[in-house]
């Protein structure tokens, strides 16, 4: 079960706390060759193989740069905001990397990123320095840090634990290989270099992202777009959810990786303020 999120994100409230093993090696399997011609672990008749698929995946993104965006949104049954959370990083290549990671929080069930929310936050940093900028109720605070090692905010806690909540190839595993996908569109011959895979039954909750407060999962489906070389272009999984409480939501995530190899992480133009006021 996938571990939950607000536990791990409240301690950037005081941004010192230390975060051993947010570095984790990760080990990334080969991409396997295919007959099929769609991308490894891929057949006309759905997916087959998530770990040669999260694999390529992996292989792809590898030490480049790249853009990640996720947004994670619950609604309740009458349509009013829970809670959403939204997050944006730039990653140089690596594989020491600096980063740019815009945050937003709102809703009253909301995690706590580094208060309470409605908020907006930015984090940025390279190998000297650290720096965050926050935006609550139209008041806007600086925070500066120059051992970057010693705090939670390194680029992987970002990554593997705020964005994705895994690494990029567990997190497409553990995601895809719980539904049982079909082929719904092979773009490949119309200039578009992508394969619409489409999930209409999952086969346990184990893709749920936050399973804390979540007694039971039904009508869940997803939509993933893949690459000829494995790359897993984007996702998103939308279900309805039965809280502990009794509630009920529905709750739509989404994952999308732009600017492969060719994402730069310039210094942000809060940049001197901050230094002069952090």
């Amino acid at each position: 079960m996938r571990r939950a999120l607000v536990a791990l994100l409240v301690v950037l409230a005081g941004c010192s706390a230390f975060a051993p093993g947010t570095d984790r090696p990760t080990v990334t399997s080969a991409p396997v060759p295919t007959d099929s011609g769609l991308a490894p672990g891929v057949e006309p008749n759905g997916m087959t193989d998530a770990a040669a698929l999260a694999g390529a995946h992996a292989a792809t993104l590898g030490n480049s740069s790249y853009t990640l965006v996720t947004n994670r949104t619950v609604r309740a049954a009458n349509g009013s905001l829970r809670s959403v959370l939204t997050v944006r990083l730039a990653l140089s290549a690596g594989p020491s990397r600096d980063y740019h990671a815009r945050v937003s929080v709102d809703g009253p069930a909301a995690p706590l990123v580094t208060g309470e929310p409605p908020e907006r936050a930015e984090y940025w940093a390279n190998d000297e320095v650290y720096l965050r900028r926050r935006i609550v109720d139209d008041r806007t605070m600086y925070s500066r840090y120059d051992d970057t090692d010693a705090y939670v905010g390194t680029w992987s806690f970002w990554l593997g634990t705020a964005a994705l909540d895994l690494g990029p190839e567990a997190e497409v595993r553990s995601t895809l290989e719980e539904f049982e996908t079909r082929v719904a569109d092979d773009s490949r011959d119309r200039d578009r270099d992508r394969v619409h895979l489409v999930g209409t039954a999952a086969g346990s909750d184990e893709f749920v992202d936050d399973p804390g407060e979540i007694e039971r999962v039904e009508n869940a489906t997803l939509h993933a777009f893949v690459a000829e070389s494995g790359f897993v272009r984007s996702y998103h999984v939308v279900y309805d959810a039965t809280l502990d409480a009794g509630d009920r939501v529905r709750v739509r995530r989404s994952v999308r990786f732009e600017r492969v190899g060719t994402t730069t992480v310039e210094r942000p133009s809060w940049y001197d303020e901050a230094m002069e006021r952090g």
